[in-house]
């Protein structure tokens, strides 16, 4: 009796899959046809038969985000799949940080293998990267398996991993002549050794190949080993031997990516149970999935859909069309799009895209977002303004303006020849759009707020466009950073938040709450008025936390950093935000780590502690981590003062032409601001005396008005000589009060510095150090000094320099030995 839809493993196999159990991450990597899909699927069985954890994922388009969506369906039902779809894919250190974290806290306490198939489909390096850092954290139950037509890490990479890997290739997978005989026996086929041997030889152990070859044989009595492609093989033996409605019904079957019998029936357009149960029954080319439903493997795919687009073009829309259908009435409306769009069926893609209130939506919609509306007959889109205002969000998050823009017209005119609306569904229609609109306004708070007050009056319920959970901040740690637009509006700006904030707190349930509060304190603490900022501060603390505003928190967190630094308070939040000890919870927002490194590297900069700085703040590979687009130049001043810090100055004035262009979109004031005071900075940490008071001159002139004396003072060690002389000039207000804040700030420092760092640095001299440390402490003159110990007044300098350089007291500082003798009295 033929048995040619058996599966055959070998011994050899066997004992090879056998090692996967012990393996934290298997690579498996041969062309197609050689069994890599099959063969991983016989070990997880044999291992849910053992009543272990399975979790499967097919990779079925080239995007990021389709491989992220499938991550956390893998891991739906669990406690780490509910918090991996609060993130999303990790593409830069910090993310790989709380993800790698997730994992570590809430794997499951039991073997998981988890099986991601066809990697090769990917275009994404930042899913490689996060696989690898997966697979280096080598989490004792978490064994991944990964297969590929290709190579999935370097050889760098393998050699880091050492054991952790395991791998399999298609020499490993590959049919040995033994195998072939054994495996035809199996079959219920007679073939002699010259034909098994003429038959190894053409097919080379490429499993699909021979099966093909068997089918074949059984049908004709001969094999086709003289066959240019496997593609024509398989339209040969599995598709035009069948009758009409059988190839209908499999050209069907090779459309999804993965399909059931019914929906195959359902897109045929008759009852068809029967036929489809005998091509499942006689074609190992389809696969039956862990979920229930089947794949067609690639190769049969591919023979398939080339074979359907050579049907007449109405056909192929009808079938397009049924699919669509299908999947709308499955409640799986993102998988209709595509299909409904496909078969010109836009009544039923505007019903479904008024399902996706939440769409994530799947890259290849993107590409067609605008066409869906273009291409939609107007009497349909008039009947779906929910649709077209939906698809008009998603536009602007794409950054689609104009198409967006052009979008309004058509949503406006859809309200207006909809007579089938009550007066309350136009309003609240209406009053979404003004808050998509208001994102247009961006940053000018009172134009954000008009659109705000506008949807409120229209709007009868919370707005579907917002949510509270989004980071109000776009990840910046400033809030006038962000909404500071020009010189002499600093006060205005503070009126214009405290007014604006409270309708969009009710708008919006308390987005972005103590923005209004933290906006004042901001202020203050760039004015120096250090002692005022207390209260507005707590007041937005007290908000922020009360209404889960974590990027709020944190931008409280930056002010508190800088104030304490001018009173001599070690910042005990900027250490856990450098080590990342800072209440990491599942539902944390990986942006949010990238804020706190911005916080920590700031704070340490001008603590002068370059040591500390996150190295990505400062690094120039173009490798840094996500922000989003808002808040690049907060992020760009930052790192000029990090580079700064780190005496780079050749490298700031470099890159701060690209950083000033970026401040200019939005029309960020502030980090003009502090641009132009680290610029100056450079010039005169490289001596560059005309360019730094060029610079210098400009500063003062932005910073007078508003009296925005902060970002000087912050720069006192490199700009105090220049700010003296500018303070008998045209700006000399502005630069009177800079160098008396940055004296206040230098004094606060050094009491840090003692106080905190005076037992390490201490540590760190030799006993010479130490003793002739102690006499300059007590007072002692280099002369009486260098008699005491017999040395010369250059020796006891040369000292004196690598002292305080150890002990980080500013070698421009003119009270060093004030701050030694605060350093030995601290110890």
């Amino acid at each position: 009796m033929k048995r040619l839809n058996n599966l055959y493993y070998s011994k050899r196999i066997k004992e090879l899959l056998a090692e996967l159990q012990t393996a934290g991450t298997t690579l498996v990597v041969a062309p197609m046809g050689y069994g890599k899909t099959l063969a991983v699927q016989y070990f997880l069985q044999e291992q849910e038969r053992c009543g272990k954890r399975v979790l499967r994922q097919s990779i079925y388009g080239a995007g990021a985000e389709a491989f992220w969506q499938g991550v956390c369906h893998s891991w739906q039902n669990t406690e780490l799949g509910a918090a991996l779809l609060q993130q999303s894919l990790p593409a830069d250190a910090n993310a790989k940080t709380l993800v790698l974290e997730l994992f570590r806290q809430l794997l499951p306490q039991e073997p998981v293998y988890w099986f991601i198939d066809d990697l090769h489909l990917l275009e994404s390096s930042e899913v490689i990267d996060f696989l690898f850092a997966l697979s280096k954290a080598g989490f004792a139950d978490l064994h991944l398996l990964l297969v590929s037509r290709g190579q999935i890490f370097d050889g760098s990479r393998l050699l880091e991993l050492g054991r952790k890997v395991f791998c399999l290739d298609k020499h490993d997978l590959a049919l040995q002549r033994d195998e072939l005989a054994e495996y035809s026996s199996r079959c219920g086929l007679q073939l002699t050794s010259q034909q098994l041997d003429a038959l190894h030889e053409a097919c080379e152990g490429w499993f699909s190949v021979t099966y093909l070859n068997f089918l074949n044989y059984d049908r004709y009595q001969r094999f086709c080993l003289d066959t240019g492609s496997v593609y024509e093989m398989i339209a040969n033996v599995l598709l035009r031997p069948l009758p009409s409605e059988q190839q209908r019904l499999l050209l069907l079957m090779g459309q999804p990516e993965e399909f059931t019998p019914e929906q195959v029936a359902y897109a045929y357009g008759t009852s068809c149970r029967e036929s489809v149960g005998r091509l499942l029954e006689c074609n190992a080319f389809i696969i039956r999935l862990a979920n229930g439903r089947l794949r067609c493997h690639h190769m049969l795919k591919q023979a398939t859909r080339h074979a359907f687009g050579l049907l007449p073009e109405a056909e192929q829309q009808m079938y397009f069309r049924r699919l669509g259908q299908w999947y709308a009435q499955q409640k799986e409306y993102e998988e209709a799009l595509d299909w409904l769009y496909r078969g010109r069926d836009f009544d039923g893609l505007l019903a479904a895209v008024q399902q996706l209130r939440d769409w994530s939506m799947h890259p290849q919609h993107r590409q067609h977002l605008f066409d869906w509306l273009c291409e939609c007959p107007p009497e349909i889109l008039w009947q779906y303004p929910q649709a077209v205002l939906i698809i008009m969000r998603r536009m602007f998050s794409l950054n689609m303006v104009p198409e967006m823009l052009q979008v309004k017209e058509w949503y406006v005119t859809a309200l207006e020849r909809n007579t089938a609306l009550s007066q309350r569904e136009r309003d609240n229609y209406y009053g979404e759009l003004e808050v998509i609109l208001s994102f247009l306004a961006f940053n000018s708070i009172t134009g954000m707020s008009e659109h705000h007050r506008r949807a409120y009056k229209l709007l009868s319920g919370a707005p579907q466009t917002l949510s509270k959970q989004g980071i109000w901040t776009f990840g910046a740690p400033s809030v006038l950073g962000l909404y500071l637009r020009t010189g002499c509006s600093l006060r205005q700006t503070v009126e214009d938040m405290q007014e604006c904030m409270p309708p969009y707190y009710l708008l919006s349930g308390w987005h972005g709450a103590g923005a209004a509060e933290l906006t004042e304190a901001e202020a203050l603490l760039l004015q120096g008025r250090i002692d005022e900022m207390d209260m507005p501060l707590q007041k937005a603390y007290y908000q922020a936390e009360k209404h889960g505003q974590e990027c709020i928190t944190i931008c409280c967190d930056f002010l508190e950093m800088q104030r304490n630094l001018f009173r001599g308070v070690y910042s005990s939040k900027a250490e856990a935000y450098s080590r990342h000890q800072w209440q990491l919870q599942p539902w944390k927002q990986s942006m949010l780590l990238n804020t706190a490194d911005m916080c920590a590297g700031f704070y340490y900069a001008l603590l002068g502690k370059p040591e500390y700085i996150p190295s990505w703040l400062t690094d120039g590979n173009g490798q840094q981590p996500s922000v989003l687009y808002p808040a690049r130049p907060c992020r760009n001043y930052i790192s000029a003062q990090c580079l700064l810090a780190q005496g780079q100055y050749t490298e700031l004035l470099v890159r701060w032409s690209d950083w000033e262009q970026e401040c200019r979109p939005y029309s960020n004031f502030l980090c003009l601001l502090y641009l132009q005071v680290q610029r100056a900075a450079a010039f005169a940490g490289r001596g560059d005396v005309t360019s730094c008071r060029a610079s210098l001159k400009q500063a003062l002139a932005m910073a007078e008005a508003d009296k925005l004396v902060l970002p000087l003072a912050q720069n006192i060690a490199l700009l105090r000589p220049y700010l003296e002389q500018e303070a008998q000039g045209e700006c000399s207000a502005a630069a009177a009060a800079a160098l008396r804040l940055g004296q206040q700030m230098e004094a606060g420092r050094g009491q840090i510095m003692s106080a905190r760092f005076a037992e390490a640095g201490l540590q760190e001299l030799t006993e010479q150090e130490l003793q002739i440390a102690q006499l300059a402490a007590a007072r002692h003159t280099n002369r009486e000094i260098a008699q005491r110990l017999s040395l010369s007044e250059g020796t006891i300098k040369q000292y004196l320099n690598k002292i305080f350089a150890k002990l980080q007291i500013d070698a421009a500082a003119k009270n060093k030995r004030h701050q030694l003798e605060r350093f030995f009295s601290n110890s």
